[in-house]
């Protein structure tokens, strides 16, 4: 009994320590890539209890947010605390991917439990595809959505289980779970519909956010009030399971309501969330069903909440943004989903062999009809969905480990163009597919074939391999610099890449390597609008004025209406004397953003300076002071000159 209970703790303690060795190392880490503007100059995580700017900044990813605002409080801007909470959410969510492979494996009573669920988990906690995911903070965002993830599928794993150990009144719990999960549906359905007018009006300026929100709060609390007059009245209220088994009914409900408050936490964490249902879904057809029609049954009773919840927030993100993927058209579908297939053929060998990793890829799109490596690329994808599927039933943890890592790659690699069309943090919640085929391949031919001991040695070689690689590329993150000339030397085509190393030059004032970098980045792209600017930047700086006008004008003939160009323009235009041309300049920019702070600051300057307007300059200051973190350096020259002009 005891030796059981210390193998049971023995891989959860590995984990830990693997977690515990290849991570905390790496605590103080710097702030990388999008940190610096979703946390370090983001002014809504400064007001947590604002809802009404945390719901304009991105409704979508409240929690996210709220995670952030209290690292925000707690630590500040050391990152070490941030990156903590990150590592702690990878090992809840490896532990309970240890529990969910267990249990599943009970299920299906695999010669090898033990060895497929100590493969899977260790091997999820341990590669290195999940660094931007743990290391990278801003990719919280994929790891605490697959927590909740991850703990819907546990919590609805277990409450599936107890119905199933209640078998002598198995009927009367299923008609009780049937009529909770009905009733929640109704709920929620009524609940996120009651949503759509408010945010059809908040987007048409009909009325304000603030205002808004009480009235939804309260319909919604009718809505929940009515919902539990009407279950009072059901009649399945007086089916009342025998006196054994409503400690279990008790139980199960508790489950089944943590799986679905889960599932619409993860929903506020990231949009990946919401592939749950399918995982739900899949899971019943692979491990309680067995057949296609006993699964899709379960869509009209135990899973309809979570079915309904995806198809809502859709139709809400659709009316309350006017698109549902991305604010602009970035690229035809088909082109999207060709070179998708080239992607995720690229994710396929970066799950066996993660090596060369990098912050940033910009995958080059393909064009129709694709390459002979688009349709290898196809073909071999196709093969594996059909192996899938002949292996359903033979195979069942290999079936669902192919198939789940199809589900969570789907709405990010398929038809939905998004700006990067590959980011390694994108598989972190599909990893848990990789998981369950790694755990089997393991625990069933390569064990059936040399025995548990060569299985466990090839695991061990497995997990040495990736602590190696994993240490290698963490030390990357350590200077921003190794870190982006890695990105350009693995990507030379990726022109964003190029221009975030000009960015970091720029900042350290080493203009030469700076204006390389821009340089190699519009040669990559020559239409890249924020290089561009960047260069003429330099040039400006330079005294390089020519030069830098026409390099801020071919960016306004890439992207219009582009402020950061028609502002350097205007300075440009103010350095050579044309005062009313940069005021003009400002004014195009503000047309094109009206909150830009740099616009109405620069506009304050000439009022202030060259064309003497007081009330222009204070009017004009007082917007900027308004827009700009309360942290930028020209606050207190701005403050100054108010207070001059005011008084």
């Amino acid at each position: 009994m005891k030796t059981a209970s210390l193998r049971r703790w023995l891989v959860p303690g590995l984990i830990t320590t693997s977690i515990a060795l290849l991570y905390l190392p790496f605590l103080a880490v710097p702030f990388e890539y999008d940190d610096k503007v979703e946390i370090l100059a983001n002014q809504v995580l400064r007001e947590p209890g604002n809802i009404t700017e945390l719901l304009r900044y991105n409704p979508f990813r409240l929690l996210l947010l709220w995670s952030f605002a209290a690292d925000l409080w707690a630590w500040g801007f050391r990152p070490q605390g941030y990156r903590a909470v990150n590592i702690l959410i990878h090992l809840g969510n490896s532990l309970m991917l240890l529990a969910i492979m267990r249990l599943f494996a009970e299920r299906w009573r695999l010669a090898e439990a033990g060895l497929f669920a100590a493969a899977g988990a260790l091997l999820f906690a341990v590669h290195p595809l999940a660094i931007e995911s743990v290391t990278y903070i801003s990719g919280r965002s994929s790891s605490l959505a697959t927590f909740f993830v991850l703990l819907s599928l546990l919590s609805y794993a277990r409450y599936v289980e107890l119905l199933e150990r209640a078998q002598p009144a198995a009927a009367v719990l299923r008609s009780g779970a049937q009529s909770l999960a009905r009733r929640i549906a109704l709920v929620l359905g009524l609940s996120l519909s009651a949503s759509l007018p408010v945010a059809w009006g908040v987007r048409h300026g009909d009325f304000t956010l603030r205002a808004a929100i009480p009235g939804l709060l309260a319909v919604i609390a009718c809505i929940i009030l009515l919902a539990a007059v009407l279950s009072r009245k059901s009649p399945e209220t007086d089916k009342v399971p025998p006196q054994p088994h409503r400690t279990l009914s008790r139980r199960a409900a508790i489950f089944y309501c943590v799986a679905l408050t889960a599932f619409l936490l993860g929903c506020l964490c990231k949009e990946i969330a919401a592939i749950t249902p399918a995982l739900l879904l899949l899971a019943e057809l692979q491990v309680w069903q067995k057949t296609w029609r006993g699964a899709l049954q379960r869509l009209g009773d135990r899973l309809l909440p979570f079915v309904l919840v995806p198809a809502l927030l859709i139709a809400l993100r659709a009316v309350a943004y006017g698109y549902i993927a991305s604010p602009e058209f970035l690229r035809p579908w088909h082109h999207n989903l060709i070179t998708q297939f080239e992607v995720v053929a690229r994710y396929l060998k970066l799950w066996l062999v993660p090596y060369p990793l990098s912050i940033y890829h910009e995958y080059p799109v393909v064009l129709p009809p694709g390459t002979l490596k688009t349709w290898l690329s196809a073909g071999l994808l196709a093969t594996l969905l059909a192996a899938a599927m002949v292996w359903r039933r033979r195979k069942p943890a290999l079936c669902f480990g192919l198939l789940a890592a199809a589900l969570c790659l789907a709405p990010t690699s398929s038809l939905f163009a998004l700006k990067e069309t590959m980011a390694e943090h994108r598989t972190y919640l599909p990893s848990l597919g990789y998981a369950f085929v790694a755990g089997a391949l393991l625990a069933g031919p390569v064990s059936r074939k040399f025995g548990n001991r060569i299985s466990g040695t090839v695991l061990l070689a497995m997990v040495l391999t990736y602590g190696v690689l994993h240490h290698s590329y963490q030390q990357l993150w350590t200077s921003e610099e190794l870190l982006w000339s890695h990105a350009v030397r693995v990507n030379p085509q990726a022109s964003d890449a190029w221009r975030y190393l000009g960015d970091l030059y720029l900042g350290l004032e080493r203009m030469d390597d700076s204006e390389r970098a821009f340089e190699r980045a519009v040669a990559a792209r020559p239409n890249n609008a924020e290089a561009l600017t960047k260069w003429g930047l330099i040039k400006a700086r330079r005294g390089e004025l020519e030069a830098g006008g026409e390099l801020f004008a071919r960016a306004l003939d890439v992207a219009g209406c582009y402020p950061p160009a028609l502002n350097n323009l205007a300075l440009v235009e103010r350095r050579r004397g044309d005062v009313l041309g940069a005021i003009d300049r400002y004014h195009q920019s503000l047309t094109c953003l009206s909150n830009n702070y740099r616009a109405h600051l620069g506009l304050g300057d000439i009022y202030y300076g060259e064309v003497v307007d007081r009330k222009q300059a204070a009017e004009h200051y007082s917007q900027a002071l308004e827009l700009m973190d309360p942290l930028h350096p020209d606050m207190p020259m701005i403050k100054a000159r108010l207070l001059e002009l005011t008084w």
